[in-house]
């Protein structure tokens, strides 16, 4: 199905791409002031808990630091036609989306952390204008993908999901650890003692099949050869903390929701059916694109698909707060 083609929306009929990224746009820019002027505080934005009744919830957590650049205003303006893709072929028709954004919590950011309640259908346009977008970032080429991670693994309540699905993007490392003060403050979870973002993410993997879509850092860009400077270091990073298979590398903000696509039909083993989608509506040029970003997801054998995607059980929440 193409974004600008023939497919069905349903209640998202007439919706236009073009417009919508331009209208998320002009929000995003003055998102920060008219939090500041509500006075909207972190915990305005990041309630206790989030549930969802759903068998396939999906949580999008994206940095909305200035880095990050047109990638949040793209990637929301194609929302109807990821939600649409998601219902019918890959995740189910009882689909919900929590979406979620992270900064910076020790550049004194005003919401390092942002987790909205899962949604569907309309109820997605509300949520995502809800998320403030504070553009900046400390420079040190981390942000406080920890955070989120944390509050996923012991505060999002699913208790009928079977494949749940968290999709990161950013360009930046987590920090190491969290601390007792941070975790309680932000991410309202009390912790007895500092915890190493690795440990955070050995539990939120036991919950979510975790992934990390990486941006290219800065101005660096990405090449045939190996990696290099510091988007290959935070591609270190993550690797350690999700996997090599779980990441894809990707420079064009246009092709994101392909990249979405493409993770979804590996947990739902249809990567067949994605790769026919997609040459049916993109470029050649496009094409190569999403499937060199998507090469190591998509390099799993084929048999080998998530626990969660085939049924194996249900999603635990532990409540450790």
């Amino acid at each position: 199905m193409s974004e600008a083609g023939d497919y069905s929306p349903g209640v998202w009929a007439g919706h236009d791409f073009a417009s919508a990224r331009r209208n998320y746009r002009d929000f995003a820019a003055t998102s920060m002031d008219k939090a500041l002027s509500r006075g909207t505080t972190v915990k305005d934005l990041v309630p206790a808990s989030i549930s969802t009744e759903s068998e396939n919830p999906m949580a999008i957590v994206t940095d909305q630091s200035g880095s990050m650049g047109e990638w949040p205003a793209t990637m929301f303006s194609k929302m109807p036609y990821l939600e649409h893709e998601a219902k019918t072929e890959y995740m189910g028709t009882d689909v919900e989306i929590s979406w979620g954004a992270i900064g910076d919590a020790r550049n004194n950011e005003k919401y390092p952390l942002q987790m909205r309640p899962f949604a569907k259908g309309t109820d997605h346009a509300q949520r995502l204008k809800e998320l403030v977008i504070e553009g900046e970032g400390g420079g040190t080429t981390q942000e406080s993908y920890e955070l989120a991670a944390l509050y996923c693994a012991r505060n999002v309540v699913m208790p009928n999901a079977v494949r749940p699905l968290l999709i990161v993007i950013g360009d930046e490392s987590p920090y190491d650890f969290v601390d007792p003060e941070e975790a309680e403050l932000i991410a309202r979870v009390k912790l007895p003692q500092k915890v190493r973002t690795s440990q955070i993410f050995d539990e939120l993997k036991q919950k979510f099949s975790v992934y990390f879509i990486q941006k290219p850092y800065g101005r660096e860009v990405l090449s045939d050869g190996p990696l290099t400077g510091t988007t290959k270091r935070v591609h270190e990073n993550w690797a350690a903390l999700v996997g090599e298979d779980h990441i894809a590398l990707l420079a064009d903000p246009g092709r994101v929701v392909d990249v979405i696509f493409g993770i979804m039909a590996r947990e739902a083993g249809k990567i067949g059916y994605f790769r026919k989608e997609l040459s049916g509506r993109q470029t050649p040029e496009q094409v190569k694109t999403v499937m060199t970003s998507l090469h190591t997801i998509h390099a799993l054998p084929s048999g080998e698909q998530s626990k969660k995607s085939l049924g194996e059980g249900r999603s635990v929440t532990i409540r450790k707060n």
